[in-house]
């Protein structure tokens, strides 16, 4: 059986840009940032980018909020921020 999408809705996306929480998924970070979640895990290769993940290789991956903002910021590669 296959697994069940984990889209987020659009509340769901403008409540996570307006206040983020701590913690942030793969799903949640992509919305954060406005980008896809495939680009966020490919991300994840990345040379210091702040994404982690469990102790087995198939453990979710995650990200500490104000980690990632300080990472992107310093790369230029934040989108917008529509908080502001």
């Amino acid at each position: 059986m296959a697994k069940k999408a984990k889209a987020l809705s659009n509340e769901e996306i403008v409540s996570i840009r307006f206040n983020p929480p701590f913690l942030l998924n793969t799903f949640q970070a992509a919305a954060l940032l406005g980008k896809s979640v495939r680009t966020v895990r490919e991300m994840f290769h990345e040379d210091g980018f702040p994404m982690k993940r469990g102790a087995s290789a198939k453990s979710e991956m995650y990200v500490v909020r104000d980690d990632l903002l300080t990472y992107m910021d310093g790369n230029g590669s934040l989108v917008h921020d529509e908080r502001s």
